[in-house]
């Protein structure tokens, strides 16, 4: 039980600025409160990654997997065997649910990567923690592998950084979205698939071809990106 403390006063004027005291008191504890939750959360937000600063003539290449068929997905994951790309896949708890067989298929020669589609613009960082800590289990359950690179397709204001961070996770975007165009590959850049048929091909096949003619080479993140907590500048490039 607590311990309740009564403040016994043996005039008007000492009461009075004990009240004064209290309140001044209150509205320091709240200000430092309320300042210093922002600047905390100011100072962790980071963007997502989109490439890293470096001169390596390394890429990556990410493929976004959710509403599309399964055979133009693999027929994307093909393409990319057939250029000696390992891929970084993303995929919600939902889809993994209903594809278990085709899930297995993409961790054979694949990188497994979580996927995230919730509105998290108004939820509080204790219950972000907590969901992000229920679906990497979900994900670990499901896959065998603990979702090292999370996509999030939602509105961050600068919670869900610091809560993958925290995790060991790293939050990742891309520098190129890759759909029914080809778009030049970068060095140190992410380029990022959306799996939408023959066109997709085309447009990949000529960006690859690109690459390859500016002497540019596919790596796996692992192999790409810096550690988690390096710092990651306003266009979304990590630096050491």
């Amino acid at each position: 039980m607590p311990r309740v403390f009564y403040i016994h006063y043996k005039n008007k004027s000492s009461a009075v600025f004990a009240v004064f005291f209290c309140f001044l008191l209150l509205a320091t504890v709240v200000c430092i409160a309320y300042g210093g939750g922002q600047s905390e959360n100011q100072s962790m937000y980071s963007p997502p990654i989109k490439g890293v600063a470096s001169d390596d003539g390394a890429y990556s290449v990410t493929v976004i997997i959710n509403q599309q068929s399964w055979n133009d997905v693999r027929m994307v994951l093909e393409a990319c065997e057939g250029y000696g790309i390992v891929a970084t896949c993303f995929m919600s708890a939902d889809w993994i649910i209903r594809n278990k067989d085709n899930m297995n298929k993409i961790c054979e020669s694949h990188i497994p990567a979580l996927l995230i589609t919730e509105n998290f613009s108004r939820t509080s960082r204790t219950d972000v923690m907590a969901f992000v800590a229920t679906l990497n289990d979900k994900f670990m359950t499901l896959t065998g592998n603990y979702p090292k690179y999370v996509r999030y397709d939602g509105e961050d204001e600068g919670c869900l950084s610091s809560v993958l961070s925290a995790y060991g996770q790293y939050y990742i975007s891309a520098e190129n979205v890759l759909s029914q165009t080809a778009v030049q590959i970068r060095s140190g850049g992410i380029t990022e698939i959306h799996p939408c048929g023959n066109e997709t091909l085309f447009a990949f096949a000529k960006t690859v071809a690109t690459a390859v003619s500016n002497s540019l080479k596919p790596v796996p993140l692992s192999d790409m990106l810096y550690p988690i907590g390096n710092e990651v500048n306003a266009n979304g490039y990590q630096s050491k």
